[in-house]
């Protein structure tokens, strides 16, 4: 036990410290939990009024929105239904839930705060109590064809007849009007002209038994009806409206009153639990920096003989063995010989590495030595192949102005278009070559009139003159690249556009439009042709590849367009809809020459145009 406890040990040492920093939150743990608990719970009570309140707020706007809203909606009184209702009858549910809550909290903690909460569950009975009153008033009341005016409405059409139009027209207005003011004066009015009318139609002979009635029950029904306005409140300060604001006003004052003491107790008891932190964590700090500065004193003696004696290593790797850490602690010694060991298989693995990376390089010479030798092979057994192929097709040539048998013309035209498709893959390895193997060369071009020279070449190729071809060009500055480069990526696309254009369209559309500033060119190129399928696109750069079957191509064009365009440090894509047509977006990086290097710019006709200093 005493072993353990050895201070030469890191483990004792960190344990001791460790022993020290424990014992001391446990103590201010104990009374942090006491005074936490205080803390939350008043916090949670004073939370909880919080939302009692909002809810009370919002059930006194869903009694608002019923008699703005309800009182109006025929949809109400036919069925006696109401989302108002609903959302209301939850809202009561949760603040008698939530008053209940109050309660026991207010028991368990002994908050001073009785008296206040017993009132507002009070008012809040007799809000209920006066809002279902009301509610009751207002469904008795009616609407249009319901209730009260609904009656009331039925009886004045009844009357309504030409004899007596103006007549019943001075009662409804009566009626409106005291609907509209609120005065009872209109009601006397009403009557007077009632009882002038009822004398009317009981002079006539015979009298009209089914006028009477309805003028006494639209009168009766009337009557009724301002009653009914009286209880529910001609004004704001009368009748159950009345008493409904007076309950509203009071609600506010006493939930206002809760929340003053409820947070009044919270600062408090907040207060006495900062002062205790306070004094508890100064304490803790005081004690935590002198037994720091012991545990560090212990810890960083071993420590920093070991770093010096590593430091004494890195400057010699070859002689680890030097790293002796005398009588430091056992895990120090533990430590130093575990990193002899490390240094040791370093070495090993550096070694190991050097003859890797000897071996590495001889195979990557090899490897360029045979793709350079490939290369040349590709090249110059391109350039061997095109003699006896030009030979092949001048021969071809003169057979068909010698031939006199008609139907050995079909296999003249197949074997000439065999060779053409022949000197066009020859072509594109040749470019391909030139592309991978000849440097860059920048000079100042004329992006136009390429395109139109490109296009005018084509014009002989099979359904090149059918083509509409439009270029749209604009520069900001010159434009400097590669002309061979950029020669076959305009060749590759105008042939292909031509190559792949949909004659059974009523016209056939090329367009390329070019920007340009000092920093790039972007060239887009579209056509309607007879687009690429979506599950193509992603492969149609790659070697070989080719979207159709039937595709009369070799499958290198875009594979030797795209190597193009990375050899200039430019960008490539593409979007393109089957049977709608193709778009490809080129950008190039706008190689222009620095000043220092005074050089002749030669412009797309091969004369000398400016010279930059």
């Amino acid at each position: 036990m005493l072993k353990f406890f050895n201070l030469n040990s890191i483990r004792s040492r960190m344990l001791s410290g460790f022993l020290f920093l424990t014992l001391i939150i446990l103590l201010v743990g104990i009374v942090s939990v006491y005074m936490l608990n205080r803390v939350n719970g008043i916090a949670d009570f004073h939370k909880l009024i919080n939302q009692l309140q909002v809810h009370t707020l919002n059930l006194i706007k869903a009694d608002n929105d019923f008699f703005d809203f309800e009182s109006t909606n025929e949809k109400y009184f036919e069925t006696h239904q109401s989302r108002f209702l609903d959302t209301r009858d939850s809202l009561v549910q949760i603040i008698k839930n939530e008053m209940e809550k109050v309660r026991n909290q207010m028991e368990e903690n002994n908050y001073p705060f009785v008296e206040h909460v017993m009132r507002i569950d009070s008012i809040f009975s007799v809000y209920n109590y006066k809002f279902r009153e009301l509610e009751n008033l207002v469904f008795v009341r009616g609407y249009k064809d319901y209730g009260l005016e609904g009656e009331m409405r039925m009886h004045a059409h009844a009357l309504e007849i030409p004899l007596y139009r103006t007549t019943v027209l001075f009662l409804r207005r009566n009626e409106k009007d005291f609907f509209l003011r609120h005065d009872t004066a209109y009601w006397q009015k009403f009557k007077e002209v009632s009882d002038m009318f009822m004398s009317v139609l009981k002079s006539k002979t015979p009298v009209n038994a089914e006028l009477v009635s309805h003028l006494n029950a639209y009168t009766t029904t009337f009557r009724q009806r301002v009653e009914l306005e009286k209880k529910i409140g001609l004004g704001s300060l009368a009748g159950v409206r009345n008493d409904l604001n007076n309950l509203t006003f009071a609600f506010g004052r006493h939930y206002f009153t809760l929340n003053e003491l409820s947070g009044s107790l919270y600062v408090s008891i907040k207060q006495k639990a900062s002062l205790f932190y306070v004094l508890t964590f100064t304490g803790a700090i005081l004690f935590s920096i002198l037994s720091g500065l012991w545990i560090s004193k212990q810890l960083s003696a071993p420590i920093a003989s070991l770093s010096k004696m590593a430091n004494s290593v890195a400057a010699d790797l070859s002689e680890p063995g030097a790293l002796r850490p005398g009588n430091a602690a056992d895990e120090i010694k533990v430590l130093a010989s575990a990193y002899v060991s490390l240094i040791d298989q370093r070495n090993r693995q550096l070694r190991v590495i050097e003859e890797k990376s000897f071996l590495l390089k001889s195979h990557n010479d090899e490897l360029d030595k045979l793709n350079t030798e490939l290369d040349n092979f590709l090249y110059s057994t391109a350039h061997d192949l095109r003699s006896p192929l030009a030979s092949l097709s001048g021969l071809i040539r003169l057979m068909k102005l010698e031939n006199t048998q008609d139907n050995f013309n079909t296999y003249l035209e197949m074997m000439q278009r065999s060779i053409e498709r022949q000197e066009d893959f020859i072509s594109q390895i040749v470019s391909y070559s030139k592309n991978k193997k000849l440097d860059i060369h920048p000079e100042s071009l004329d992006l136009k009139e390429m395109i139109e020279n490109i296009f005018q070449d084509n014009e002989f190729v099979t359904g090149g003159a059918q083509i509409q071809k439009f270029v749209g060009y604009k520069n900001d500055a010159p434009f400097y690249s590669d002309r061979n480069r950029i020669q076959v990526i305009f060749n590759n696309l105008i042939s292909n556009g031509i190559r792949y254009a949909d004659f059974s369209k009523e016209e056939q559309i090329i367009e390329m439009k070019i920007w340009i500033s000092e920093a790039e060119a972007v060239i887009e190129y579209s056509d309607n042709g007879v687009g690429i399928a979506a599950h193509h696109l992603e492969k149609i750069f790659d070697m070989f590849y080719r979207a159709n079957v039937q595709s009369k191509g070799s499958g290198l064009g875009l594979f030797i367009l795209r190597e193009a365009v990375h050899k200039l440090q430019g960008q490539v894509s593409v979007e393109s809809e089957e049977k709608v047509g193709t778009t490809f977006t080129i950008k190039l990086k706008n190689l222009v020459k620095p000043a220092k290097e005074r050089a002749a710019i030669i412009d797309s006709r091969g004369q000398e145009v400016i010279e930059l200093t």
